[in-house]
């Protein structure tokens, strides 16, 4: 009789020629995020120029190393590919290529992003969202010391109150960064760590609380909502709760210095972050630096009773002005640019007025003549420039990642979620804000949704079913 020993199964071998773990790609796309985010959102031809030649590099870096990508995110960067390329004939067909290009670059740029991202490997995917939170983190704490102290672009009077604009110069795209570092937070961010995980959801809230940006309240909403329709997703967002009042004081100290023409108060304003700080440690039972940090608020909060200004202004008028202008949906300013939009729209529906040609001179409500550059609602304005043509492309590529993410539901049931939300939370407020003007915006959802979706076979980064 032949004995032999029982065999045991070899562990497959990841593929060294698909992904890898981590490269250049990953540094050079997280820089590219870094200068966009921190550089009024890339909105300006000399950011856009440095975010693009670094995208490129990853790309040229992909192309080397012959990494490949989900076909969700091929499918998807084919029709922003093609989007650019009809953005550009429409652009000769009407003799101003010059007008086109700009919307062509940021189709480009996210064409490219996207798939040289999604073909990172497991450690490449961690350290760009690890960057990608570290930076959401930075916006959130510059709007928030912007406000506090009344720093001019990093916060500005809007609406009778100043509002986080932080590093990106305008509130609503910075709420825009601020919702998806959030959904990414709640994916991506170890329970194991709920100091850490409570720490930085607390930060994103406020700085999101802080922009006081009506589109990313709502954005959020329907991204949390998507977030919690499977277990997987409710269970990301338990033993948050102590996040709650760890946002609700910092905010209420904001309340005297948020007013235009009040005075800053930068100790009340410290007073409540330590007083947010305390709950959240105190939750995490570090008693000694909850202790620490709450007498910290109580006399930071006498100092700026003894020092502060005894002109400043009373927070009731804070809350009238929020409720009077932010909590209300209407907005009549917003419907006249969608009128006058609409109406360049109904003029060529198929191809569009041509890109960057939109005129939207016109009288408003008040009778007065106004100029604008921006429809605040960027499906109708894309469509009035390019045309059903152009939004179709657009659209067609955010869709693929969709079914992408619904595919991949079975097996990764929380990333494929978190990819639905901030897909879904984007989508949201491209219908409120004009955000696709704005290149960091949507290359932060781009590398968010790489990051997220199913590595392609080969990768180094586990695919096995998560518990549902």
């Amino acid at each position: 009789m032949i004995v032999t020993a029982p065999r045991v199964a070899t562990p497959p071998v990841p593929s060294t020629r698909g992904t890898s773990g981590w490269d250049g790609g990953a540094t050079l796309l997280g820089t590219a995020l870094g200068v966009a985010l921190l550089a009024q959102g890339a909105f300006y031809a000399g950011p856009f120029t440095v975010v693009a030649a670094l995208v490129v590099g990853a790309g040229l870096l992909a192309l080397l190393h012959r990494a490949t990508a989900p076909r969700p995110a091929s499918v998807a960067a084919a029709c922003w590919a093609g989007f650019a390329l009809w953005v550009l004939v429409r652009g000769l067909l009407d003799g101003a290529v010059a007008h086109a290009v700009p919307s062509a670059a940021v189709a480009l740029l996210l064409a490219v992003a996207l798939p040289v991202a999604a073909g990172l490997g497991g450690e490449g995917r961690r350290l760009l969202q690890t960057v990608a939170l570290a930076l959401a983190v930075v916006v959130a704490a510059t709007g928030w010391v912007g406000t506090a102290l009344h720093l001019s672009p990093l916060s500005m009077p809007s609406s009778g109150l100043w509002r986080a604009a932080s590093t990106i110069t305008y509130a609503n795209a910075a709420g825009a960064a601020l919702v998806i570092g959030l959904l990414l937070a709640l994916v991506t961010v170890p329970a194991a760590r709920p100091l850490l995980r409570r720490a930085v959801v607390a930060a994103l809230l406020l700085g999101l609380a802080v922009t006081m940006s009506r589109g990313a309240a709502v954005a959020s909403a329907v991204g949390l909502a998507v977030l919690v329709t499977t277990a997987a997703g409710r269970r990301s967002v338990r033993g948050l709760l102590p996040v709650l009042p760890a946002v609700g004081l910092p905010c209420a100290a904001l309340l005297p210095s948020l007013p235009d023409g009040s005075a800053p108060r930068p100790l009340l304003a410290l007073a409540g972050l330590a007083a947010g700080a305390a709950v959240l440690l105190a939750a995490s039972r570090c008693g000694r630096a909850a202790a620490g940090a709450g007498l910290g608020a109580v006399l930071l909060g006498l100092a700026d009773l003894l020092a502060g200004p005894l002109s400043g202004a009373d927070p009731a008028v804070a809350v009238d002005a929020i409720a009077d202008t932010r909590l209300t949906g209407a907005s009549a300013d917003r419907v006249d640019l969608a009128r006058e939009t609409l109406a360049h729209f109904a003029s060529a529906p198929v191809t569009g007025v041509g890109p960057g040609l939109l005129d939207l001179t016109y009288v408003n409500h008040a009778g007065r003549l106004v100029h604008a550059w921006f429809t605040h609602l960027e499906y109708l304005q894309v469509a009035a420039e390019t045309g059903l043509v152009g939004l179709a492309l657009v659209l067609a590529g955010a869709a693929a990642l969709v079914v992408g993410a619904v595919r991949a539901r079975r097996r990764c049931a929380l990333r494929a979620t978190g990819t639905l939300a901030v897909l879904a939370a984007f989508a949201t407020q491209s219908a409120l804000d004009f955000l696709w003007h704005v290149p960091a915006s949507p290359l932060l959802v781009c590398l968010a949704v790489a990051t997220l979706l199913p590595a392609p076979t080969g990768s180094d980064t586990p695919t096995e079913k998560e518990p549902a």
